[in-house]
């Protein structure tokens, strides 16, 4: 047991060592953009309005804290997410092999959360969070309306 618990642990370690820079890259973007603009997602910062991930961070959070129709109304796409990170992280850590499908999976994933995004900017948009309008964004600046 002691040997497949430092496997697991060597192959997430070459993962950090792999992939932290960016990873570091990528927290620094999100607080900087946080911090300045109080938004994550570029579209919002721009344009003001939400994008198809936008509400995927905060329903992975409720998800985790185990409000479920609170993630269910952030983002309905985080339970496919989620089932995908799993198994994904299933296999290339705890079963050391590559997650088959992943190419596809992923490709459904974007293709339902674009339809999702379809019907749910057309129910809630621009008064139901996370599908608001932010008027606070870059281009109505420059471009007042």
């Amino acid at each position: 047991m002691k040997t497949y618990v430092r496997e697991v642990c060597g192959r997430v370690a070459a993962d950090i060592r792999k992939y932290g820079i960016a990873a570091v890259i990528f927290a620094l973007y999100a607080l900087l953009v946080e911090l300045l603009f109080g938004a994550f997602c570029p579209l919002v910062i721009f344009c003001g309005i939400p994008c198809p991930g936008c509400g995927v961070s905060r329903a992975a959070l409720c998800l985790l804290t185990g409000r479920w129709r609170q993630a269910w109304q952030f983002n309905p796409m985080i339970f496919p997410i989620a089932l995908a990170a799993v198994y994904f992280l299933g296999n290339r850590y705890l079963l050391n092999r590559k997650a088959r499908g992943m190419k596809a999976i992923l490709i459904a994933l974007v293709s339902f959360l674009v339809i999702v995004y379809g019907v749910r900017m057309y129910l809630y948009f621009p008064d139901r969070a996370p599908y608001v309008y932010r008027a606070d964004n870059l281009l109505a600046r420059f471009f007042p309306f």
